[in-house]
């Protein structure tokens, strides 16, 4: 009797199988490389800012006179000259002294402090000071952002607006990023057809080349389709050494039926140095998952059911580009209240759609439908998890729900 895998055996799986894969990477634009994965620690060449720099409009001076200053006895400065935006003095501030300065602006030797332009008035050359200003107050020091030789972005980080901005402000051009991943997608099954082939007797269109290719693109993965592959395990062999070769990971989808699934478990054997890690997994929907690993690289085996397909891409295999990609969990989760009773039997782990309802606190309405069902898929919300140990949740109770 065949042994089936648990959820968790098969996390544990990727990650001891795949954590350590050597990825591509490329050399990229920083204009090119929001929302890519940095592929090594960039370390910055410069202090930022590289001067001391002031952080508002007002007036360079020594704060020291400023320290009994008040509205009745305002601290007086004689004004000497203004600093350029984007150039550095040639004058200094002695003791008495004041300079006007921007946002931005250098700020002069002999100056500890900016004293904001709404805390003074400036007549006949002079420049009275109404609050008490401290030591650096409203000056950014010399590497006081980020200092010459440290780490500014690691390894692995995800590049969003803000990683972007330390690039750019250390003056990076460019920054090597993970290429992103190769999909192959392999559809199977005598009574599947494309969308340019009309429907005859009990044929169907192929639904899960198209969702799978949409999830890698909502991934970091760029997606190649290799057609529908009929039930014939040489035809099946032939098409899955080719694309093995030319990707990071393969999916093939179908093999609902007993011969079918021998057929691609089969396939997948035939490969030089393979070896299938996972041949079925107690949850429901997805029983019939394969997954193995061939020229370090992952194959998975999914069902033909287009919900089972989906929630396995979405369960295993985005998992699994999480971890070659070392990522966090990237998957949005919210906590829902369950609206109707929802009770289980299969004794597998099983995983529930629902439809997210939006009110005064949300609502999870669980969704009836088999797998075969895409439009189950297209009215939820996201899945909840009940595990084999439970009969079923209750109205009533808060559950997690993991979006789609």
């Amino acid at each position: 009797m065949k042994v089936l895998k648990t959820y968790f055996e098969v996390f544990d799986i990727l990650r001891n199988e795949f954590s350590d894969i050597n990825l591509k990477t490329e050399t990229i634009s920083i204009k090119e490389a929001t929302d890519r994965i940095c592929a090594k620690d960039v370390i910055s060449s410069i202090d930022v800012p590289h001067f001391d720099k002031s952080t508002i409009d007002g007036y360079a001076i020594r704060c020291e006179t400023t320290f009994s200053a008040n509205d009745e006895n305002p601290a007086i400065f004689d004004l000497i000259g203004e600093v350029k935006t984007g150039e550095i003095p040639t004058f200094e501030i002695g003791e008495g002294q004041a300079a006007r300065i921007f946002t931005g602006g250098a700020v002069p030797k002999g100056s500890n402090a900016i004293v904001m332009l709404e805390n003074t008035i400036e007549e006949d050359g002079k420049l009275f000071v109404f609050r008490p200003v401290k030591p650096n107050e409203n000056i950014l020091k010399k590497g006081e952002d980020i200092k010459k030789g440290c780490v500014v972005i690691k390894k692995y980080q995800r590049l969003k607006a803000p990683q972007i901005g330390v690039l750019a402000a250390i003056g990076q051009k460019e920054v090597e990023v993970f290429s992103k991943l190769k999909v192959g997608i392999i559809s199977t099954g005598d009574e599947i057809v494309s969308q340019d082939q009309k429907l005859e007797d009990a044929k169907i269109y192929d639904v899960n080349s198209y969702t799978l290719f949409a999830s890698c693109q909502e991934e970091y993965a760029i997606a190649k389709l290799y057609g529908i592959v009929k039930d014939d395990y040489e035809a099946l062999k032939s098409t899955l050494s080719g694309a093995i070769l030319e990707n990071d990971i393969v999916l093939i989808s179908g093999g609902s039926s007993v011969g079918a699934y021998d057929n691609t478990l089969r396939a997948i054997s035939s490969l030089e140095n393979s070896k299938i890690l996972v041949d079925g997994v107690s949850i429901k929907p997805g029983k019939p998952t394969i997954i193995a690993k061939a020229f370090d690289k992952a194959i998975f085996g999914l069902p033909g059911h287009p919900v089972s397909c989906l929630f396995i891409f979405k369960f295993f295999v985005k998992r699994l580009i999480d971890i070659l990609l070392h990522q966090q969990d990237t998957s949005k989760k919210v906590l829902a209240k369950m609206k109707t009773n929802f009770a289980i039997s299969s004794g597998r782990t099983e995983f529930v759609f629902v439809k997210l309802i939006y009110s005064d606190e949300i609502i999870a309405e669980p969704l009836y439908g088999k797998s075969g069902s895409i439009n189950l898929l297209n009215n939820a919300s996201g899945y909840i998890r009940v595990d084999s140990t439970k009969t079923g949740i209750k109205a009533g109770d808060i559950v997690e729900v993991t979006l789609l």
